[in-house]
């Protein structure tokens, strides 16, 4: 079974800032791995530990080293990095595109994809990848077990769970919960070193940059201003504004 593992590189989401005069997030802030791709990661792994003939590719769109580092290192054969200047700008479906031209090329059987991301946070890819390719997706899945190329799911719904049972190939959405990620040991740190990372660009793909769809256009990120609601008393005698509060609170009933 080949198993690809979609993952990205996202802004810290505990160290945000907005930068209020360019109307963008402040340059510098530190990135990390997107949480949900990491329990798609670990789902992963722990089928490849289950036995049989696994190959576990880890894929990305864009510059995300470090996390590409940390899958190898949990436990990834190898990776494989989109690298194209029009990576940066596509929206989800452009994404989709691009990851879709990967999956066909690889040829793979499962493909584990994190349910969104924590700055885009529109989690389409997934079913996009998935109507894309023609193949059935499975969303916030918390549970996951393999036999026989068929899938037997739990995914997390309103009012409780659902099991769902599905044959592969297949598109899965982890959710948090599914698998607690491992922290990668030192042999796995010092072995990543050793693994294939290779790069790849759109024309590799057979993709025409023209032809990758940005259907989606963002606006400059503001911040509300607070405004406080209230009566102010200017130049009031003491007496008369005692009187005035006592009213007010007398009229909503608050004392």
């Amino acid at each position: 079974m080949k198993i690809g593992v979609l993952v990205s590189q996202v802004p810290d989401p505990n160290a945000v800032r907005l930068d209020p005069r360019a109307g963008s997030i402040q340059a510098g802030i530190p990135q990390v791995p997107n949480e949900y791709d990491l329990y798609a990661m670990e789902a992963a792994i722990q089928l490849q530990e289950r036995g049989g003939e696994v190959e576990l590719v880890v894929v990305t769109l864009g510059a995300a080293k470090d996390t590409i580092n940390r899958c190898l290192a949990m436990g990834a054969d190898r990776a494989i990095t989109i690298d194209d200047p029009i990576s940066a700008n596509v929206d989800s479906a452009g994404t989709s595109v691009i990851l879709a031209a990967v999956a066909r090329a690889e040829g793979f059987d499962l493909l584990l994809v994190g349910q969104e991301t924590s700055d885009g946070g529109t989690g389409t890819v997934g079913p996009e990848l998935a109507a894309l390719l023609d193949l059935p997706v499975v969303s916030n899945v918390v549970a996951l077990s393999e036999d026989g190329g068929t899938l037997s799911l739990e995914r997390e719904v309103e009012d409780g769970r659902q099991r769902v049972e599905v044959a592969l190939p297949a598109v899965v959405c982890a959710l948090s919960g599914l698998t607690e990620p491992r922290h990668p040991s030192l042999k796995g740190i010092m072995g990543a070193r050793r693994k294939p990372a290779g790069t790849r660009s759109l024309e590799d793909l057979g993709l025409d940059p023209e032809a990758v769809p940005s259907r989606v256009s963002w606006g400059a990120l503001y911040a509300e201003q607070e405004k406080a609601a209230g009566i102010i008393l200017h130049d009031v005698d003491p007496d008369a504004a005692v009187d005035q509060l006592m009213a007010f609170l007398r009229e909503r009933k608050l004392i």
